[in-house]
């Protein structure tokens, strides 16, 4: 198809959901959804799109028909319906796989995929700030897949290694606030320096890139919440609910959410602290922090309440010039993770 039959098609669409109400059907949902926000300026005509929008893509009718529950949105009721996102296209476009060739990175350094299944809804917060709901899942600007965002990965990779290993000066008293606090901690313990880096603005404090790349998480499948936080005076009583749009942990057939989580460490080799013992423990220890923290605290926003919680399900790593390493390292299994870290930390020591 020409690129100008594509623009008419696109075309007749927008024009039929524009001027009849049951042709948006035909549109995806991503498309109805910014569609629904056109032309709104105050934030409670959004109320009805949003009920519209949810009656026509994220619920299982039960009892009675569209066009019923269209005009009385209070007697729509059903399952809530997970939503496909076109991931697909992603992969196809060869963007979605970020495989490294350690082949061509410095001596000792390596390739990490840690592979897991998602076992409730999770949450990453978009910026788009004229999007259909106030809570929006993060998604590509292109295909519309949602995905856990590489600083976000890093992030919660940097906490669960401040989890693992604490200092004995507690946490609160390294600084005033949270950057503070992270620059001292990670200026006293060199396995945090090296795997995230150093960045100050102070003047004692020198700036040092780290060592660990991430790659984002892709997902393929959207659910919406509904929550109601609780009045702060112990009534039980909620306040306004708030509509979440959240990964689910099940594509719309009901099958598993899989996902996987990729990563290097760049060893800058010839540079101080860059021998294998080096290289090869700061994975070890990394590793370990994940399969450690990461299963019990889970991933996303609200991930303290119960969201974006997981299970290992494989574990795989390829290295540049470990020794006994010609093959990539594959475990699989909930303990996948664990038993990684432990074989590479046999290499750190010398015991491959």
């Amino acid at each position: 198809m020409s690129m100008h039959n594509n623009f008419e098609l696109l075309a007749e669409e927008r024009q039929n959901i524009e001027s009849t109400g049951l042709d948006a059907a035909k549109w995806s949902w991503q498309a109805h959804a910014s569609h629904l926000r056109r032309g709104v300026e105050k934030s409670e005509d959004l109320t009805p799109r949003r009920s519209e929008f949810l009656i026509r893509h994220a619920m299982e009718l039960e009892g009675i028909s569209l066009q019923d529950a269209l005009k009385e949105t209070k007697k729509a009721k059903g399952k809530a319906k997970v939503l496909p996102c076109p991931t697909r296209e992603l992969e196809r476009a060869g963007l979605l796989d970020a495989a490294v060739d350690v082949a061509h990175l410095p001596a000792y350094s390596a390739a990490v995929t840690l592979r897991f299944q998602l076992l409730s809804p999770l949450l990453t917060r978009d910026d788009d700030p004229f999007y259909l709901f106030d809570n929006p899942a993060r998604k590509d600007h292109i295909y519309g897949a949602p995905f856990l965002a590489a600083a976000s990965v890093k992030g919660l990779a940097a906490d669960a290694v401040q989890r693992g290993f604490p200092l004995e000066q507690e946490w609160k008293t390294l600084g005033k606030n949270d950057q503070e606090r992270t620059t001292r901690y990670r200026r006293q313990q060199a396995l945090a320096r090296r795997l995230f880096g150093l960045a100050s603005d102070a003047d004692e404090f020198d700036s040092e890139a780290g060592r660990l790349h991430f790659s984002p998480v892709w997902f393929s499948s959207i659910q919406y919440l509904v929550l109601n936080p609780m009045k702060n005076d112990n009534s039980g009583i909620g306040t306004q609910p708030l509509q979440f749009e959240a990964i689910a942990p099940v594509d719309e057939k009901g099958r598993p959410c899989q996902a996987e989580v990729r990563l290097f460490y760049f060893n800058p080799a010839g540079a101080k602290e860059s021998d294998l013992t080096t290289a090869a423990n700061d994975l070890a220890c990394l590793i370990a922090a994940l399969a450690a923290w990461w299963p019990a605290l889970g991933l996303g926003a609200k991930r303290l309440a119960g969201y974006g919680a997981l299970v290992p399900t494989a574990a795989e790593c390829s290295a540049k010039d470990w020794p006994g390493v010609t093959q990539p390292l594959k475990f699989s299994g909930d303990d996948s993770w664990q038993t990684l870290a432990k074989k590479i930390a046999t290499i750190a020591k010398g015991k491959a």
